[in-house]
């Protein structure tokens, strides 16, 4: 059963595609949508939402945009700026600009912050600007990731143009009288991004990962420099029927430096799968070695109702304290869209052992059905700062924030969190405890190993116990003797002559050993129970022969092989073969543990 996870939502007046969270305040989320250009009825707005109350949403505040011009497709919050809240937008321009050849698709806004002196804060466009170069006019600001002063946007084409491009550019100072960002440079891309994510890595570095459809790059941005793309790793083609088979990443994100997350849809619908990679380090990026290529870690498949994967969040629960601290262990948390508007919750661990880094156990919490009516357009966590110490009054929580664009909702999960306790470095300090998520996760359940180690095991036994039966060196379990060909079966310790040779009188004698077994006629153990018995009838004037227990009172003397005088060995080898039931090339040892009985007249009666 899913657990109780609180929720609350709003309606807008338009589609919502994009969303972000105030990477300082976490209960300030911003989204933004709309009709597009030249649609009647259905206005393009961005709006400021208000989480900070218990099961509500609330508009703080709103702007809405110009209707000859597109939709915000994408959406990026960034730092603080004189009592006010920067953030960045993908916005196509108006259609009779795009004939032009004029797309200023990068527009900069600020978001008052509350405040008591201002009644009503305001949302205001601040700059525009044009980063690609692309004359295609179907293309759009597809992706937008930033990190700290450096940004990336990507192209994105109806038709997926072959001219893709990844912009990358420099974000001014708080402090600066001019936020408009500096484009540095441009990725020409082969194929278009599919998904991208920045991250910065030491003081003076950033890097860029992207995937497109089975291939994962990174770009090394340094201050004066820019290195790559470099291809990291390429989906195996063998893992399919052909290059077309081939699963195709969806959505990429960092997890450290030295870890990205990535989430892959199987071809024909065949679901999807969680793939956690551990890159190479920046100084063998470009090698052909394997040490310039990344390497799987770790994987999960999603449940079997998710056909195909739309889009992934994550968010690490225990952030370093600056870009240039080492990441120490810490719990990840993840949230992956599907086909069918759910939303499917993980986590993940990062372990982190002197100069060793791992990443595991990326165990599923619960899914989230039809969050949403209708396809489920972006996904973000709240930002999350461990407090010094816990609350023993309140849990803290962190938030997951979905949008939907056909229904035009937002709707907050807010996730319980826990404390984790760390081990103290030393004998007199107890360091701070670092938060997971107090949702329980289920690691992979034994049961159907178990249920298929089983059948194999099972599998075998009969296999055996049929290859024993057929030899004769075990009495009857399964039958296989009596479905198997007549050519394979052998004589043996249960079975005295194989039926092949005519009839199987002998090998009836392995029911007659089972009573052996359990103390025979009476009670009395015996340990020679079967006795072949030579009776001449009008019928048969060779006589027949016939399997009994040993009863020397109703049957006379009976003697094993090895007693009987030599002539009547030969009459019994002659008559059991008559009788089909004995051959030369079967030898006297299927005689053994068998009594025989006299055949009258024969020289070398025997004596009781």
């Amino acid at each position: 059963m899913a657990p109780a996870i609180p929720s609350a939502e709003l309606r807008l007046s338009y589609p919502l595609y994009a969303l972000d969270f105030d990477p300082e305040d976490a209960n300030r989320l911003i989204v933004g949508g709309g009709g597009g250009a030249a649609r009647s009825g259905v206005g393009n707005k961005v709006t400021v939402l208000d989480a900070s109350h218990e099961g509500t949403l609330q508009i703080a505040s709103e702007i809405e945009l110009s209707r000859d011009e597109d939709s915000v497709n994408t959406l990026a919050v960034g730092s603080r700026r004189n009592n006010s809240l920067l953030f960045y937008t993908g916005i196509n321009s108006a259609e009779d600009d795009l004939k032009k050849g004029k797309n200023e698709h990068f527009r900069v806004f600020t978001a008052d912050l509350p405040s008591k002196s201002k009644a009503e804060p305001k949302i205001a466009e601040v700059s525009r600007s044009a980063f690609f170069s692309t004359t295609d006019n179907e293309a759009y600001q597809r992706l937008l990731r930033i990190s700290g002063r450096v940004g990336a946007a990507a192209t994105g084409s109806i038709g997926r143009a072959k001219d893709a491009q990844i912009a990358i550019f420099d974000i001014p100072a708080a402090t600066s009288n001019n936020p408009t960002p500096k484009l540095r440079g441009k990725v020409e891309l082969p194929k278009e991004a599919m998904d991208m994510d920045i991250m910065q890595i030491s003081e003076d570095e950033h890097q860029l990962v992207y995937c497109d459809d089975y291939d994962i790059y990174t770009v090394v941005i340094s201050k004066t420099t820019t290195s790559g793309p470099h291809s990291v790793f390429t989906m195996p083609i063998e893992e399919a029927i052909g290059a077309k088979d081939r699963a195709s990443f969806r959505s990429i994100r960092f997890l450290t430096p030295t870890f990205v997350l990535a989430v892959a849809n199987v071809p024909k619908a065949g679901g999807a799968v969680l793939q956690g990679f551990r890159l190479p380090k920046p100084t063998d990026l470009g090698k052909e070695e394997k040490e310039g290529k990344g390497r799987l870690a770790i994987s999960a498949h999603l449940p079997k109702s998710i056909t195909r994967a739309t889009g992934m969040a994550v968010r690490n629960l225990s952030p370093p304290a600056t870009p240039t601290s080492k990441q120490g262990d810490t719990q990840f948390a993840i949230a992956v869209t599907g086909q069918d508007s759910s939303v499917t919750l993980y986590t993940l661990d990062h372990q982190s052992i002197g100069d060793i880094n791992l990443i595991s156990n990326l165990y599923p919490i619960t899914t989230l059905k039809e969050v949403h009516l209708g396809p489920i357009s972006g996904l973000a966590f709240s930002p999350f700062t461990p407090p010094s110490k816990p609350s023993p009054t309140t849990t803290p929580h962190i938030k997951l924030a979905s949008i939907g664009s056909m229904a035009n909702t937002c709707i907050i999960h807010s996730l319980p969190l826990k404390p984790h306790p760390t081990t103290a470095t030393t004998t007199t300090k107890q360091p701070a405890p670092r938060y997971i998520l107090a949702l329980a996760s289920r690691r992979p359940s034994p049961r159907n190993l178990l249920l298929g180690s089983a059948l194999v095991f099972a599998l075998l036994a009969l296999l055996l116990q049929g290859i024993l039966e057929v030899r004769g060196a075990s009495r009857p379990v399964i039958g296989a003797r009596s479905f198997t060909p007549v050519t394979w079966h052998q004589p043996g310790r249960f079975y005295g002559v194989a039926p092949s040779v005519g009839g199987g009188v002998l090998a009836e004698y392995h029911d007659l050993a089972s009573a052996a077994a359990v103390g025979g006629e009476g009670g009395k153990g015996v340990e020679k129970v079967v006795v072949l018995h030579h009776r001449v009838t009008e019928e048969a004037e060779e006589g027949v022969l016939k399997v009994e227990g040993h009863d020397e009172e109703r049957h006379g003397p009976a003697r094993g092989w090895e007693e009987l005088e030599e002539g009547q060995r030969e009459a019994w080898k002659g008559t059991l073969k008559k009788a089909g039931q004995w051959g030369e090339e079967m030898g006297e040892a299927v005689f053994r543990g068998v009594l025989f009985g006299e055949i009258a007249g024969v020289v070398g009666a025997m004596v009781a």
